[in-house]
């Protein structure tokens, strides 16, 4: 006789980059075994490909994966852990002067109430001469992971992030989809850029929305004021 099983509960959030609806269930023991082990790794390809086999699992409605924009993926995995785990953290903060081992703060977070922080001048469509531009994608978890191991020496592999992040460059009517040109047309495109060109879709980089929480706290010895932020997934596990 097959033992019983429980019937999991379906939850359901919004992803903050299409506003979409997608229905999840709590991560089971199997899963936060999984993540733990992924953990203590601490290799970010294990870590990564368990975390998306955990968001796999855990969402019921059809979505890619792989094409998720990285805030979505850490918003929609702060949800599960919400409902996985609970829905109230407890983070530790140091005072930045005291050196006292009592100088710290433990501050609780309602992981529901946190969100997606998103800069006003933050645009995915750059206009960059008469009426020629570019529309952006966001990078997913597996190229903003790479990034993140880069050397930024390496000029190559920054602009390879860069194209693979352009969905399509635009003239006037006329779109071409970089994935249908030749990279090295895409190469040419960007390389007779001007220097302030180039730097309106470096900002499309620095101001993409984040997973962040500001925190204010003071210091129990010395009184200090602290303000601070924490930011990505891995604060809140």
């Amino acid at each position: 006789m097959a033992l019983p099983k429980q019937n999991t509960a379906i939850y359901t959030t919004i992803l903050p980059s299409t506003e979409q609806k997608v229905k999840f269930r709590p991560f089971l023991v199997k899963e936060e075994k999984a993540l733990l082990i992924a953990q203590q790794s601490e290799d970010k390809n294990v870590m990564v490909d368990t975390l998306k086999t955990i968001i796999k699992d855990c969402v019921i409605d059809k979505i890619d994966i792989d094409s998720l924009a990285m805030f979505d993926l850490e918003y929609l995995l702060l949800q599960i852990r919400a409902k996985s785990i609970g829905e109230v953290a407890e983070l530790v903060f140091s005072c930045d002067v005291c050196e006292d081992p009592k100088a710290k703060v433990k501050i609780s977070f309602d992981l529901t109430q946190i969100k997606v922080t998103k800069d006003p001048n933050h645009t995915k469509k750059i206009n960059l001469f008469d009426d020629v531009g570019i529309v952006m994608q966001y990078p997913n978890i597996d190229e903003i992971t790479t990034f993140s191991d880069l050397n930024l020496d390496n000029i190559e592999s920054v602009f390879d992030l860069i194209i693979d992040s352009i969905e399509y460059i635009y003239d006037g009517n006329e779109i071409y989809h970089t994935k249908e040109q030749p990279k090295s047309e895409v190469e040419d495109f960007i390389n007779n850029l001007t220097q302030q060109q180039f730097k309106l879709i470096e900002n499309f980089f620095e101001t993409m929305p984040k997973l962040r929480q500001d925190v204010k706290y003071t210091c129990p010895i010395c009184a200090k004021v602290h303000n601070k932020y924490i930011e990505g997934i891995e604060s809140f596990f």
